[in-house]
């Protein structure tokens, strides 16, 4: 699933209401994001969360910048797949 809006606490909402098709999907591909913050890695903490289970850990395709340090700060990287590039795409654009 290609996600195209930040995912910050202004754009929650609008996830949040997507978040049953959403959490269907195993993989995330963050390529097109240039933010995420702490409520948006929250969202992907649940998500990850929510795939555990039954489907193992979710994937994340080329999470920007942001998402490192904040991963590392609240000690949940383990939650997830990291994958630097979409699958079938060398660049890391689609």
């Amino acid at each position: 699933m290609k996600l195209t809006r930040e995912l910050t606490r202004a754009q929650l909402p609008a996830y949040w209401s997507e978040r049953q098709a959403l959490f269907a999907h195993r993989q995330a591909d963050l390529s097109e994001l240039k933010e995420i913050d702490s409520i948006g890695l929250a969202f992907l903490v649940q998500w990850s969360q929510a795939l555990a289970a039954e489907q193992g850990p979710l994937a994340l395709l080329a999470p920007p910048a942001s998402f490192y340090p904040l991963a590392d700060l609240y000690g949940v990287s383990s939650f997830f797949e990291l994958t630097d590039n979409p699958a079938g795409s060398p660049n890391g654009t689609e």
